[in-house]
């Protein structure tokens, strides 16, 4: 039986309650107790419903129309007098099966669902009407079943269509879940500052990065339009307004606000964002702040200014005690002064290409430290030896300190050696006459580990405050230098500092105005 079929049914069996109903309220006001005997029968024979009529007492069959029988596949003599419960299953009153289950409070009628046996022993799902009749020989109960097969299987397949949407819905949301963990995680790593905005440029969304440049969180960004975070020139606003309208993406060179009123410069970037009509939903931008490659402009242009000072003074020197050899070059003691400074300056030439290739170097991902064990206290008495006779030279006292024990370590000998000499040089340079260098090295054990220290100190005229947060940068001579008229590019420090740093270590500066300044140097013994 087809869904029609069973729905004209079902039709037909309101149909014929309603009648039975109407008839016996008829009956009831006439003071009659039942209907005529021979309607009865012809509704009962020829109902299309399947009907049966049950002893209460007994709960046994006393009755089935024929419809019931052919539904069930039995005889209609085989049914009479056979136990209801041998063709209708016990029913388990679960939180499930009571929601099928009610009783009419007007007519009495008990409704339920549950299953019946057919002869073969296949189980048909029924909903079952059952009324209790009153006469006055017999009470008797009437069922009246039909069969709901074809409900039941539109209710597992709409459960199964149900089961798969849910799944679908919860595979698509998990994919959602990651895909936004994923997104996520890639914004939280990206160094740029990411906004997200609507179309009247409020703010969405900011990634970490963004609340790092302008120490504004998401709920603040949120409570402002994107365009107070920056400062743009006069013609960036048209630019923008013309690049937005074709579509297009805008980048500039503007002033990024902080939250605190630092100004920062930045590179920032919007793009538009279109739906599939064309229509402005809303722009995503992203900036970064670029001072660090200012600065770095600024000490190229600082390097490349002091490197021409710096070789066109020995340049200047070489022509001109050239010029001044070729002149004399019978006077034999003026040519030897002559030459005497030629050496000099170019020497200094020497050690400014020596250093600019050296840090060249120490910047390459190819350089490569010849590491091996090293034992520091003969390296410590080689150069404490070396600047012993060169500060004799220059009338200054030189003193070295071994603070026993010293381990050793693993390291390049070479590059620590230089590192060493880049410090001693320095203090040589700043150190007056008359004024004392030293040189200690130690064997400290810090927060359980044990390192080794070298001391380089002097007492000269000690680091300005401005100057000593700066003075590991490339290219940079403090104001002492300048004043002093002491040659150097900046570089020697930078080298090093890079030096220490590949051996896992670090330097300690201390200083003082007009008491002087010590480097200490950091090695871990236990890191190669």
């Amino acid at each position: 039986m087809n869904f029609s079929e069973n729905s004209r049914s079902m039709e037909n069996l309101h149909q014929e309650i309603d009648l039975l109903r109407q008839r016996v309220a008829e009956l009831e006001a006439n003071g009659k107790s039942e209907l005529p005997v021979a309607q009865a029968d012809f509704l009962f024979e020829s109902s299309g419903e399947s009907i049966l009529i049950v002893d209460p007492y007994t709960m046994k069959i006393l009755d089935a129309n024929p419809n019931i029988a052919r539904r069930l596949g039995y005889r209609r003599s085989e049914l009479c007098q056979m136990p209801l419960d041998a063709i209708e299953m016990p029913r388990l009153l679960d939180p499930e099966e009571a929601e099928t289950t009610w009783q009419s409070s007007t007519s009495g009628t008990y409704y339920y669902e549950g299953q019946y046996r057919h002869k073969s022993g296949a189980l048909i799902p029924m909903e079952v009407s059952s009324r209790l009749v009153f006469g006055e020989d017999q009470t008797v109960m009437i069922h009246v079943v039909r069969d709901i097969r074809w409900r039941k299987e539109a209710e597992v397949a709409l459960r199964q269509v149900n089961s798969s949407l849910e799944q679908q819905v919860r595979q698509r949301t998990a994919e959602l879940a990651a895909e936004k963990e994923k997104l996520e995680a890639v914004l939280g790593t990206i160094v740029e500052g990411i906004a997200m905005m609507d179309a009247a440029k409020k703010i969405i969304y900011v990634n970490p990065a963004f609340v790092l440049l302008t120490n504004y969180t998401l709920a603040e960004a949120r409570t402002i339009t994107f365009d107070t975070l920056f400062e743009y020139s006069p013609g960036d606003d048209q630019a923008q307004a013309n690049a937005f309208a074709n579509g297009n993406s805008w980048t500039g060179e503007v002033k990024g606000v902080r939250q605190d009123g630092y100004v920062y410069p930045t590179i920032l970037t919007i793009v538009p964002m279109l739906d599939g009509d064309g229509r402005l939903t809303g722009y995503v931008s992203s900036h970064q702040d670029i001072s660090r490659f200012k600065a770095l402009d600024k000490a190229q242009y600082s390097f490349i200014t002091n490197v021409s000072h710096q070789l066109r003074t020995p340049l200047t020197n070489i022509k001109l005690y050239t010029q001044l050899l070729e002149d004399n070059f019978h006077n034999s003691g003026k040519a030897a002064h002559y030459l005497g400074v030629l050496n000099s300056q170019a020497k200094r030439l020497e050690h400014l290409v020596q250093d600019i290739l050296e840090l060249a170097s120490l910047d390459s991902s190819e350089t490569v430290f010849d590491l091996r064990p090293i034992h520091l206290i003969d390296l410590f008495h080689q150069i404490s030896d070396e600047y012993q006779a060169r500060t004799a030279v220059n009338q200054q006292k030189f003193r070295s300190t071994v603070h026993d024990p010293v381990p050793s370590l693993s390291g390049d000998v070479t590059r620590l050696r230089q590192a060493l000499t880049e410090l001693l040089d320095n203090a040589l340079s700043y150190t007056p006459a008359g004024g004392t260098i030293s040189l200690e090295i130690a064997g400290p054990i810090e927060e359980d580990r044990q390192w080794v220290t070298i001391t380089v100190r002097d007492n000269g005229p000690g680091i300005p405050a401005e100057d000593e947060s700066r003075i590991f940068e490339r290219f940079y001579r403090g104001k002492v230098a300048e004043q002093g008229d002491i040659t150097g590019t900046g570089l020697g420090l930078c080298i090093t500092q890079q030096i220490i740093q590949a051996h896992r270590g670090y330097i300690e500066v201390q200083t003082e105005l007009g008491a002087g300044t010590s480097f200490t140097v950091w090695l871990p013994t236990d890191i190669f």
